[in-house]
């Protein structure tokens, strides 16, 4: 029996499933958002998972940033400002709390079943999210909007 390879995407269908995925979430909490994006950006794609990156905007931190960058295979990049990938805008509540909650859900960064192997690209990035105080602060929150852009 021949076996079928596994189906790849390229950068803009893992762009629409996750634009789809975060679409299903209700309510809208940062944890869940986060978890959608690993998810998808942990799919087969034709060109290598390159970086991850965590930020908030100038807004006073009100604007949370997650952004994926993909490369050729074998050929490091330059630049990575130059790699396609996609980000969320996740626009968090006006009134931030000044600590994350003792007993707060951890979704994001607690070890799935599915867990990343570790050393892999996105196992590093959650255990940077677990020990960023920053995030852990607003993953429990309920998020306003959450916007996803092809870069």
């Amino acid at each position: 029996m021949d076996r079928v390879p596994a189906q790849r995407f390229d950068v803009e269908a893992l762009h629409v499933r996750l634009c789809e995925k975060i679409a299903e979430l209700h309510p809208l909490i940062v944890a869940d958002v986060m978890r959608v994006f690993l998810e998808v950006s942990s799919l087969p794609c034709e060109l290598m998972l390159w970086s991850f990156e965590f930020a908030f905007d100038e807004d006073d931190g009100r604007i949370a940033r997650i952004e994926a960058r993909f490369a050729k295979r074998g050929a490091p990049p330059t630049s990575t400002d130059d790699l396609p990938g996609y980000e969320v805008q996740v626009l968090l509540p006006k009134v931030i709390p000044a600590h994350a909650p003792a007993d707060g859900v951890r979704a994001a960064t607690a070890a799935p079943e599915n867990a990343p192997a570790p050393g892999g690209l996105v196992a590093r990035f959650v255990h940077a999210l677990a020990d960023l105080g920053a995030y852990c602060t607003i993953e429990t929150l309920e998020a306003r909007s959450a916007e996803v852009y092809l870069l």
